[in-house]
């Protein structure tokens, strides 16, 4: 039964993309143009980036976003790209970076415009579309971030702790001892955080979580590239082969230019209404606060594109990596990748972003619940616990189903926001002069 559904979610996904992507792109070129050549002007004057303003929403957004998705999301693209009969899997990061140069401006489109109305996504999608519309893009949102992406993030640190066991201590776990001594303290760590109920705490837990992350994270890599730098050029000469070259898939497109942008939008979350969800987070002006919404957009894309990509590069490149592949392997052969170059603290690093950007990344999700849905805060907890289990438990005993779920999810959030953003822009922005 649930091979049944996986097949189902898998050909409805590979059917949309193809389809959807071209569409993504025209709206978001539409909605950028709309935005700075009319929109931006009925702001105020451009507001200064203030401190106060950039903590919540850029620990929110950033914490959010970056997860172990930025790296096994990516390996299991690159690993999918290989198998089509891609030979430069580089190519996927060049098709990325031009999706991103879309992407990355309609995350500031849709913080301004979301700023401008007063309204989250979910507000603004009941005025725009239909009161209907808005709650599948609610119920549809919640089960992207507390299923799809909480899943994600349980499968990663549950094949982090299997491989680092494994391979260093010659200890087998089987599924239910992963799920009782790697979910199970997940889980415990987020309802200690959650049942707090002290906001404050919570946004605390984020921003030390994720800055410890990420700074532990820029400074392996530029550790890395530095005893690297002979394979920049390889690095690059490969990726611009394999975009002269690419695997075409539906009406022409090329593959590499579909899993790169499916990668940016799960990543760096553009199109999808996270942002503007963050941005509610503080008092800042609405160019002040689509400002700060690049942040956090710009380091994700950075860390799981440009970082992944060219590890996995040096990788096939010395023979330590070989794709197509299972899961668990190539995450393993990009974790020897690393310690080949940068040893133990290169392991410890890559085992510690794992582990805290995936926290980071669960907690962020209850922070969009609460956002979405006005339930007392005992409710959405409930909620938020029991998606949490059901996510940990699938992670072990059968992620595919979840990965397979939150591209078909990205197109459902993404599409209805998109598309709301863009009758505001045609439509409804004159009304919202300041």
């Amino acid at each position: 039964m649930l091979e049944t559904v996986e097949k189902i979610i898998g050909t409805i996904s590979s059917a949309i993309w193809p389809i959807y992507l071209p569409c993504v792109l025209i709206v978001g070129l539409f909605l950028i143009i709309r935005t700075f050549a009319k929109i931006q002007n009925s702001c105020s004057k451009k507001s200064k980036v203030k401190f106060a303003n950039l903590i919540g929403p850029a620990s929110i957004s950033l914490g959010a976003m970056i997860g172990t998705g930025a790296i096994i999301g990516v390996l299991g693209s690159l690993s999918n790209l290989v198998s089509q009969g891609q030979a430069r899997l580089e190519a996927m990061a060049i098709w990325a970076l031009i999706g991103a140069l879309v992407m990355v401006p309609v995350s500031y489109c849709e913080t301004l415009c979301s700023k401008i109305m007063g309204k989250t996504p979910k507000e603004y999608i009941s005025m725009l579309l239909s009161p209907k519309i808005s709650l599948v893009y609610a119920v549809g949102f919640a089960a992207l971030y507390i299923f799809g992406f909480g899943g994600f993030q349980f499968s990663g640190m549950d094949s982090v702790v299997t491989i680092i066991t494994a391979e260093y201590f010659s200890v087998s776990l089987d599924q239910i001892q992963r799920f009782l001594f790697i979910v199970t303290p997940v889980l415990l760590i987020l309802a200690v955080i959650v049942l707090t109920k002290k906001h404050q705490i919570f946004i605390n837990s984020m921003t030390y979580m994720i800055g410890t992350a990420v700074v532990l994270y820029f400074i392996f890599f530029t550790i890395f590239i530095v005893k690297t730098n002979s394979h920049i050029p390889i690095y690059i000469s490969r990726m611009i082969e394999g975009m002269k070259n690419p695997v075409n898939a539906m009406m022409g497109v090329p593959l590499g230019f579909i899993l790169g942008m499916q990668r940016v939008m799960q990543t760096a979350e553009t199109g999808l209404g996270a942002l503007a969800m963050s941005a509610q987070e503080s008092d800042s002006e609405p160019r002040e606060a689509a400002m700060i919404s690049l942040l956090p957009t710009i380091v994700t894309i950075f860390v799981s594109i440009i970082v992944t990509t060219y590890i996995a590069s040096y990788g096939v490149a010395n023979g330590i990596i070989s794709y197509p592949s299972d899961s668990v392997t190539r995450l393993k052969d990009f974790f020897m990748t690393a310690s080949s170059v940068t040893g133990v603290f290169g392991l410890f690093v890559l085992s510690a972003f794992t582990l805290l950007s995936g926290l980071t990344t669960l907690l962020g999700s209850y922070y969009f619940l609460t956002v979405l849905f006005h339930n007392t805060e005992n409710t959405n907890i409930a909620i938020y616990l029991a998606i949490m289990v059901t996510a940990g438990s699938l992670a072990v005993f059968g992620f595919n189903i979840v990965f397979d779920a939150v591209d078909l999810l990205l197109f459902i959030v993404g599409g209805l926001n998109i598309t709301a953003l863009a009758i505001f822009a045609v439509k409804k922005w004159q009304e919202y002069k300041l």
